[in-house]
């Protein structure tokens, strides 16, 4: 009962840092990259958010070692599939362009609603899950031939 009460403890707190620690690093870096286009800003968000939450992802993994840490995608992955099924499918906010219209606005608020925080928990987690097999790899000393 207490390791599955402190598993969940530690999926929430993965989870939260996978998707505002994220944010936090990416604000830091968010002017280096200038873009044009609303499809640019929301590209210009995946790929900082999957290079930010993967570092971090790395970086958790290797101090707190907690396998809660490669299922932090689970929560997100939930939300999304809420958003998904609520929105018909319209969680890409015109990220991929499935409209004919060619001049509507994409829909951000959906995008950074559902897309987002799925995309930092995935590479969260992708991060961790590197981290452990690295961690857990056999470390070899090279050896000198005297």
């Amino acid at each position: 009962m207490f390791r599955t009460l402190r598993f969940l403890l530690f999926l929430i707190v993965h989870t939260v840092v996978a998707i505002f620690g994220t944010a936090i690093v990416e604000h830091a870096i968010w002017r280096l990259v200038p873009t044009h286009s609303v499809v640019g800003v929301l590209w210009k968000e995946c790929i900082l958010s999957a290079i930010c939450a993967t570092s971090i992802g790395l970086s958790v993994g290797r101090i707190w070692r907690t396998s809660a840490a490669k299922w932090a995608w689970v929560l997100p992955g939930v939300w999304f599939t809420f958003g998904f099924l609520a929105r018909q499918g319209n969680v890409w906010g015109g990220l991929f362009d499935f409209h004919s219209d060619v001049l509507a606005m994409p829909d951000t608020r959906s995008f950074v609603a559902f897309t987002v925080p799925l995309l930092r928990a995935v590479s969260f987690s992708l991060g961790a899950y590197i981290s452990s097999l690295l961690s857990s790899a056999p470390v070899t000393s090279p050896q000198l031939d005297s």
